[in-house]
C-alpha cells in the first residue's frame, strides 16, 4: 500500500497524495528526466504526459504506439517489452499507460511515477467525449489504421471506467510496492492542475 509522505515544496497541493523518496533541494529537471505516468483508461494520462513533455522538452513514449498494430490489435507481450526497452533506452523520456507499464526495468529508471486516479465517473465521460471527438479518426498517439468507432470495444473501456477501478488500484498498488523513488497520486481535476502549476514554475528547485 503506497503510504502518504510529508515532504513539501513541489507536492503541497490540495487533495494530491505523495510517497517515496525526498524530492528536498532536487532540481525539478532531474525530477522530471524520466517521469511515468499510469492510469485507468480515461485518466487524463496521455493529455498530463504531454504537458510534462512539453514543459521540459523531454520526448513522450505512448505505450499504445508500442503496443498497437491495426484494427485494434495487440502485438505479443513480449514484442511490446521489446519494444518499450528501446524506446527507453535515452536518458530523458516521459512514459504513459497503464499498470503494464510498471514492469521492475521500468522503475528502476524511472525518475518519478505520477499515478492519474480520477473519479469512474469522470473517466467514463472523457472515454465518451473522447470517442465522439475523434469518431472514423486515428488518435495521434495510436498507429494508422487504428480509428476510433462506436461498438464493443468503446463499451468494454466505458464499464471498465465505471466498475473496473478497483482492479486498476490494486494492480498499480502491487507495481509500486517496490518502488523507492517519488510517487504522486492526483484524484482530481484540481490536483492535476495543482500540479502542473507547480511543476511549471520557473524555480530551479523545490
Amino acid at each position: 500500500m503506497i503510504k502518504p509522505s510529508d515532504f513539501g515544496g513541489l507536492f503541497l497541493w490540495t487533495d494530491g497524495d505523495a510517497s517515496g523518496g525526498s524530492l528536498i533541494g532536487r532540481r525539478k529537471t532531474e525530477v522530471f528526466e524520466r517521469a511515468i505516468v499510469v492510469g485507468a483508461n480515461g485518466a487524463g494520462k496521455t493529455w498530463l504526459a504531454r504537458q510534462i513533455a512539453e514543459q521540459y522538452d523531454i520526448p513522450v513514449i505512448h505505450n499504445d504506439a508500442l503496443a498497437l498494430l491495426t484494427r485494434w490489435q495487440h502485438r505479443p507481450q513480449a514484442e511490446v517489452a521489446s519494444r518499450r526497452k528501446m524506446a527507453l533506452a535515452g536518458d530523458r523520456w516521459v512514459l504513459e499507460g497503464g499498470p503494464s507499464i510498471l514492469s521492475n526495468e521500468v522503475l528502476n529508471s524511472a525518475t518519478l511515477v505520477v499515478w492519474c486516479d480520477t473519479s469512474p465517473g469522470l473517466r467514463a465521460w472523457r472515454i465518451f467525449r473522447r470517442s465522439m471527438y475523434y469518431l472514423g479518426r486515428n488518435r495521434p498517439e495510436h498507429p494508422d489504421g487504428n480509428r476510433d468507432w462506436p461498438g464493443p470495444r468503446q463499451l468494454r473501456f466505458f464499464t471498465r471506467a465505471l466498475m473496473g477501478g478497483a482492479r486498476f488500484e490494486a494492480a498499480i498498488e502491487a507495481a509500486l510496492s517496490g518502488y523507492g523513488g517519488p510517487v504522486v497520486r492526483l484524484r482530481t481535476k484540481a490536483a492535476v492542475s495543482g500540479f502542473l502549476k507547480a511543476a511549471c514554475q520557473g524555480a530551479e528547485g523545490f
